[in-house]
């Protein structure tokens, strides 16, 4: 089932709150993008040459529009300042003013320069909520330093973590840094607006994609700075448990995991495995301190059967597994289809399709009339009109 929009008059938490949006490309995009989901009119300011995410190309090079910037910018209202120009300056701090929250990606200092940093857009609007999104934080020896996914990625450790134990480091493939930096600053802007309703306070609030790469990881992390060990690369096997990763079957993959007495007891009953039973894997501790031994009988075990079967084995055992899966098998799954996970958004002629947030609510839709991504400058003249 997929969700279009107009779909209900339900009230929404963001109803009637205004976000001023001078970010781009992934986190912040998404960020504000889930407060228009939430009911927020968003107006989102693009320089003249656009959101850097417009220019990301797709992986089939027949397609003209960013999958980039068509994922992360629904719901927005598009207006184009040259933020050089005194006249558009005015304009953007005119909006600032009546803002509920305004949210950048500037590096530290650019918004302050511009007069449109959190003291002097406080000074005449108390109660707003100002966000503030960089790639290392605003202090240190990275303050000035653009954010990039990939680089972030390689300076928070996580392609440490990613690959075969004697290959190189492997990157993640998606953007994930970018992503979680998103959710985390809409958390916060929700965070601070229940503050400001309860107590009438405005905040300003800072995340930046070091901090939030690090909190991907922060169990490796608390091992590391309790006992001093840090985490290994593992390839496809869990780092901190054993049995548990991707298995070859004899038709393809799955991913098993027997790291509970439970599963582990339940995987000895279907195998039958006398050497499995032994005293060297008889605990989850000794099974990830064999699992140089303990692997290697597994894969063997699993490649006597398809995938199929062992689904059906382990279903059976209520065991924990996971068929691998490429898109195609995904969104034509059940599952997919079920969770109502399809979110269709449209806006005269344009349609765009993507997936919904990863959270659902009784009393509302994330459905909007004019939901899809703007064209550069679409509400440019609206908006002018509006506030100038």
């Amino acid at each position: 089932m997929t969700t279009t929009a107009p779909h209900t008059a339900s009230p929404r938490p963001m109803d009637d709150m205004l976000v001023l949006d001078f970010t781009q490309v992934i986190a912040g995009p998404m960020s504000t993008m889930m407060c228009a989901d939430l009911g927020a009119t968003v107006i989102k300011v693009e320089p003249p040459t656009g959101d850097n995410g417009r220019t990301y190309g797709s992986s089939d090079p027949s397609i003209i529009a960013s999958p980039v910037y068509d994922a992360f910018n629904r719901g927005k209202r598009s207006i184009v300042l040259d933020l050089r120009q005194e006249d558009d300056l005015a304009l953007a701090k005119k909006i600032a003013r009546k803002a509920d929250v305004v949210v950048s990606a500037f590096r530290p200092g650019v918004m302050e320069r511009l007069g449109l940093g959190y003291d002097a857009l406080r000074a005449e609007n108390p109660r707003l909520i100002y966000g503030l999104i960089s790639g290392f934080g605003p202090d240190g020896p990275g303050r000035t330093r653009p954010g990039f996914d990939g680089a972030l990625q390689a300076e928070t450790g996580l392609l440490e973590l990613c690959g075969e134990p004697d290959g190189p480091p492997q990157r993640i493939g998606t953007h994930v840094v970018d992503v979680t930096t998103g959710h985390v600053m809409f958390q916060a802007i929700l965070a601070a607006l229940l503050n400001r309703e309860r107590h009438g306070i405005g905040e300003c609030i800072q995340t930046c994609l070091f901090d939030c790469g690090i909190s991907l990881h922060t169990h490796h992390f608390s091992e590391y700075l309790t006992h001093g060990v840090a985490p290994t690369r593992n390839g496809n096997q869990a780092a901190m448990s054993a049995p548990s990763g991707l298995y070859q079957t004899k038709d393809g993959y799955i991913v098993f995991s027997a790291n509970s007495v439970k599963h582990w007891d339940a995987f000895l009953k279907v195998t039958g495995s006398e050497v499995l039973a032994g005293e060297d894997y008889a605990t989850q501790n000794l099974r990830t301190a064999n699992r140089d031994t303990l692997v290697p009988i597994v894969m063997d075990i699993l490649r006597q059967h398809t995938t199929d079967e062992w689904v059906k084995i382990f279903e059976e055992s209520e065991m924990v597994y996971g068929r691998l899966q490429d898109y195609a098998a995904i969104t034509a799954s059940e599952q997919f289809s079920v969770n109502d996970l399809a979110l269709e958004s449209r806006d005269g002629d344009r349609t765009v399709r993507s997936v919904r947030p990863p959270v659902r609510y009784s009393s509302f839709d994330y459905a909007q009339t004019n939901a899809s991504p703007a064209v550069i400058g679409q509400d440019s003249d609206e908006v002018r009109a509006e506030f100038g």
